[in-house]
């Protein structure tokens, strides 16, 4: 005799609610279990994203300085071009480029005051070219999405030119000698009677960037191209993504924080606000969080730093890039952004 179980006709069998809420529980579990580790794999994809930017950002110093014959400057000089407008060519962005005149500034802010027509007339073209220039080696994958701009509707960028020494946020001053505040690698950029650091006067003036060329040789960087940092991750608080444009890492007393349009640099500080865009002193070590110095003003808070877990992604100056942990000393990271301390840190041991 058969003993297999009969259901009424036209019934079927089926969960009981039981069986459902076991099966649930168990779907339940699994997923909280697989999330950290999908979480993990995409801020590791996301991690090495922003590695290769780097590395491509590496790839066009180095292209620079073999058809320039040195680095590329951090900044043309007060009002110019910075090294992410200078950098264009060498990383495919010719087009955005050709559409520049880089002898000019980059934002027509005093017009015919202190430029003549000519002159004015390329910086207002300049402008337009760059605000919403978003370059996709320019921005970090973890931090935020392709082709964000900033709540000025400008393009920014998370990454910094290491800058060193007391007057942190002046490329323009001592720039004629390596052993005096400017100490690091990617400097100003030089013209000749250095006529592109003069302030602008009241007399109309042309085109003050003309000419413009390496002001440092790989040989200036006397510590070794392989221990000393040119760029590094800029450190943008997580409450004041987007947020632009004052002196401070977040609102604080300056206004809106500092992740401003990366392209334009006025050379007087951060009253200027410009070198404050661009640039990431290491005298004052790295973030070890995304909220670390929030307020801070820029004496004060930390300029460099990730929003990857543990780590900060660094340009040598060899090109090879390498994450530091945000646990490293002040003075390591310091260290590594002079270029002839003398104190050589083989990042390898870091």
């Amino acid at each position: 005799m058969s003993t297999f179980r009969r259901f009424p006709a036209g019934s079927r069998p089926g969960f009981t609610l039981v069986e459902l809420l076991v099966v649930i529980a168990i779907i339940g579990t699994l997923v909280g279990l697989l999330l950290p580790a999908v979480n993990q794999a995409r801020e590791a994809a996301r991690l090495s994203a922003c590695t290769n930017n780097l590395k491509q950002i590496g790839t066009a110093v180095h292209n620079y300085s073999s058809a320039k014959q040195g680095l590329p400057p951090a900044t043309l000089g007060n009002g110019g071009a910075t090294l992410w407008a200078v950098l264009m060519p060498y990383i495919e962005q010719t087009a955005i480029y050709n559409k520049l005149n880089v002898d000019a500034p980059t934002r027509n802010e005093w017009g015919s005051t202190y430029f003549d027509t000519a002159t004015a007339a390329a910086a207002g073209t300049n402008s337009t070219a760059l605000m919403t220039a978003v370059v996709g080696e320019y921005i970090c994958p973890t931090r935020r999405a392709p082709k964000s701009l900033n709540n000025q509707n400008a393009a920014t960028g998370d990454y910094a030119i290491v800058i060193a020494g007391n007057e942190r946020w002046q490329f323009h001053n001592n720039i004629n000698s390596l052993s005096t505040n400017h100490k690091q690698a990617l400097r100003v950029g030089f013209v000749s009677g250095d006529l592109n650091l003069n302030p602008f006067l009241a007399s109309p003036q042309n085109m003050p960037y003309a000419g413009v060329g390496p002001r440092t040789r790989e040989s200036d960087i006397r510590d070794g191209t392989s221990k000393t940092v040119i760029i590094g991750e800029k450190h943008i608080t997580k409450n004041y993504l987007g947020k632009c444009c004052g002196a401070n890492n977040g609102n604080g007393s300056g206004g809106g924080g500092r992740d401003g349009w990366i392209y334009w640099n006025r050379g007087n500080g951060p009253g200027g606000y410009g070198e404050y865009w661009i640039a990431g002193s290491v005298d004052l070590g790295l973030a070890r969080d995304s909220l670390e110095g929030e307020d801070a003003n820029n004496l004060n808070g930390p300029q460099l730093g990730s929003w990857h877990p543990g780590v900060c992604n660094f340009l040598f100056a060899d090109g090879a890039v390498r994450p530091l942990a945000v646990s490293v000393a002040a003075g390591v990271i310091s260290s590594l952004g002079y270029v002839a301390d003398g104190a050589a840190f083989d990042p390898s041991l870091l």
